[in-house]
C-alpha cells in the first residue's frame, strides 16, 4: 500500500481523476475505523473535490492550460476533510485548518504531533477531542510526546456535559487500572480514562512510540553479562 511519506517525495503532479484516485488510496489510513468498513461513505470523486473547493476547504488547483492540475498540498487538504468531516466537524471550522497552515502542519495533523483548536459541530464524537484525552497525563507524569510518529498532542474544543461530568468525577476519585498480559513476563497497565487510537495510522504511531519506549529497556537486559 502507497504511503503519504512515499508520495511527499515524488513532488506529484495530478489531473482530477488521477488525484481523486490517490486519495481513495490513501482515505483508509487516515479515517475512523468504522468509516474504513464501507468505502462507499469514505471514497471522494470529482465532483465532490470540485464542492470542497468551492467551500475553501481546497486551494484552487493549478492551471495548465484549460487542465487543472493537483499537488500533494491538496492531497494533505483533502485527507484532512474527509477525517474531520467524518467527526462531525463543519467545512466552516475546518477552512481555519486546511488553507491556512503550511504543509508540514498540515503532515504533522494527519500523522500526529501539532495543536490546533477546532470548533466541532458535534465535540461529543469528535476525534480531536478523544486525541486530548488520550495524551492528558496523569497528575506528575508527562505527556506522550518528542517521538517521531508519537501520538498527537491536544486540539481542544468545547466538551459536552456529559464530559464535563466525567471530569469532575474523575478529580475527585483515583482512575482505575487495567492489566492486560501480552506475553509471560510482559503486561501493560491501561488507565480507564485512556482513549485506543481511531484510525491504522494512530495504531501504527502507537505501537512505534511503545517500541521506541521499550527498546533501551531490552538493549540494557541484552547486553548484562
Amino acid at each position: 500500500m502507497i504511503t503519504l511519506q512515499q508520495i511527499s517525495q515524488t513532488n506529484p503532479e495530478w489531473d482530477l481523476e488521477s488525484f481523486v484516485h490517490v486519495a481513495n488510496d490513501l482515505l483508509p489510513q487516515f479515517l475512523p475505523v468504522a468509516e474504513t468498513g464501507d468505502r462507499a461513505q469514505g471514497e471522494v470523486n470529482p465532483r465532490l473535490v470540485r464542492y470542497y473547493t468551492t467551500q475553501g476547504v481546497l486551494d484552487k488547483p493549478f492551471r495548465q492550460g484549460r487542465k487543472a492540475r493537483y499537488v500533494y498540498r491538496h492531497l494533505l487538504q483533502l485527507l484532512i476533510v474527509r477525517r474531520l468531516l467524518a467527526e462531525g466537524y463543519t467545512t466552516g471550522a475546518i477552512q481555519s485548518i486546511t488553507t491556512v497552515k503550511n504543509d508540514h502542519d498540515l503532515e504533522a495533523l494527519l500523522q500526529g504531533g501539532v495543536q490546533l483548536t477546532v470548533a466541532a459541530a458535534n465535540p461529543a464524537l469528535a476525534f480531536l477531542q478523544s486525541v486530548q484525552a488520550r495524551t492528558t497525563p496523569p497528575p506528575g507524569g508527562l505527556p506522550l510526546a518528542g517521538a517521531q510518529g508519537a501520538l498527537p498532542s491536544a486540539l481542544s474544543a468545547t466538551p459536552a456535559p456529559a464530559q464535563r461530568r466525567r471530569a469532575t468525577q474523575s478529580e475527585t476519585s483515583f482512575p482505575r487500572w487495567q492489566r492486560v498480559e501480552v506475553l509471560p513476563g510482559l503486561e501493560v497497565h491501561v488507565r480507564e480514562d485512556f482513549v485506543p487510537p481511531s484510525t491504522p495510522q494512530e495504531h501504527e504511531n502507537l505501537l512505534q512510540l511503545m517500541a521506541q519506549t521499550l527498546n533501551p529497556l531490552f538493549s540494557s537486559r541484552r547486553s548484562a553479562p
